[in-house]
């Protein structure tokens, strides 16, 4: 079970620290769409007056904001970074910010939102989750960035940055223990397919014109999580796996591909996404289709093992770099990948879940060039 308050053993002297809030673009209405990371941007001015101590002793710190929660990470020696740890808690806990703060970093989140449609699969990833979801993302909407004000940042601040959900320290030889005012995860807005939704505006001002971004998205994941991560391994890992060996190696139909599960609330979508030539975008979806419905030629105990032990490995390497990696206590629970999982993970269970949520039938299947082409129009 996760606690408030996780205090992690490092095996370095490497110290990690992350302040997390749940909430995020799940607590988001239409009129403030990007708010989140618009404050994320802002909240990191709380502690400006340490950037010079923390070049002086190279710790490395950055935030970031996802569609389920704001973290504020921070890395470095141990003995350097304890010292910082209350003070970082106190600081995101005092909205400080000002108005000239808030006119000057909107317009920063406003290049950043321009730049971020510029990149293709980016591109048709955002303006497909807001035509099948409702879903702005981290990024927001332009319209809405463009007409926030001040007051809406304070609004929003008391809703989701009063108080952390969770603080993760990670040290060999320190733990951190103060008297936080954690707040509840809240529950925020629950996600559904939308059929035929027209009422959504899309960004459709860049022509990619000899390139296609595909993705195809499963439908909605309910339980077996783990199971669904391990798979997207022993399918995707690899120019060995399934997938690369089909679509790359025999082919040659794209340079890279990935299948990976995403968690929006308390429901999670398998991903499989990439780019290729315009010519070659129903060839992809085709070889995909082939060996989704071979299971049994390409999920082989033999690749099964091979994934088994990998993640094992890879488990062990992250317990080492612990400070760098914890992803796994800041997911909720049987989301993540674990050693004791591994452990216990069965062949036969792999296959049953591969049948429950790996039939490619069941898939949207999006190709940007028709998904948004001529045809579709910006509402």
């Amino acid at each position: 079970m996760i606690t408030n308050l996780l205090n992690l053993k490092s095996q370095t002297e490497l110290s990690g620290f992350y302040i997390i809030y749940e909430g995020s673009v799940n607590l988001e209405t239409k009129g403030i769409y990007g708010i989140s990371h618009l404050l994320e941007h802002l909240l990191c001015k709380t502690f400006e007056h340490l950037r010079d101590e923390f070049e002086t002793y190279a710790i490395d710190w950055n935030a970031y904001t996802s569609g389920n929660e704001i973290v504020f990470h921070f890395n470095g020696l141990d003995d350097n970074l304890k010292g910082y740890r209350k003070e970082l808690v106190e600081c995101l806990s005092n909205f400080t910010i000002t108005k000239e703060d808030f006119a000057n970093e909107l317009k920063i989140v406003i290049e950043e939102y321009n730049d971020t449609f510029n990149d293709q699969s980016t591109s048709h990833h955002l303006n497909l989750d807001r035509k099948l979801f409702n879903l702005y993302d981290p990024i927001g909407l332009k319209e809405d960035l463009e007409n926030l004000k001040f007051l809406d940042c304070i609004n929003f601040y008391e809703k989701q940055f009063m108080n952390p959900t969770k603080v993760i320290n990670v040290s060999k030889n320190s733990d951190f223990k103060y008297d936080i005012d954690f707040s509840d995860v809240p529950k925020g807005r629950e996600y559904d397919f939308l059929e035929n939704n027209t009422n959504v505006e899309l960004e459709l001002g860049n022509d990619f014109k000899n390139k296609s971004s595909i993705i195809c998205i499963s439908p909605f994941i309910t339980d077996d999580f783990e199971y669904v991560h391990f798979i997207n391994y022993l399918l995707s890992s690899g120019l060995n796996s399934p997938i690369y060996k089909e679509v790359r190696e025999k082919r040659q139909l794209v340079y890279s591909i990935g299948c990976s599960m995403r968690r929006l609330n308390g429901k999670s979508l398998n991903y499989i996404s990439t780019v290729t030539g315009n010519e070659n975008a129903a060839k992809v979806i085709e070889t995909l289709d082939m060996i989704f419905k071979n299971r049994d030629k390409y999920f082989t105990k033999e690749r099964f093992d091979i994934i088994k032990e990998s993640i094992k490995v890879n488990l062990k390497k992250q317990d080492i770099n612990r400070h760098a990696s914890v992803g796994r206590w800041i997911s909720p629970d049987n989301y993540s990948l674990t050693t004791e999982f591994i452990e216990e993970i069965s062949f036969d269970k792999c296959k049953e879940v591969f049948d429950k949520y790996f039939n490619f039938d069941d898939y949207y299947k999006s190709i940007d060039k028709e998904e948004f082409g001529e045809n579709e129009t910006s509402k």
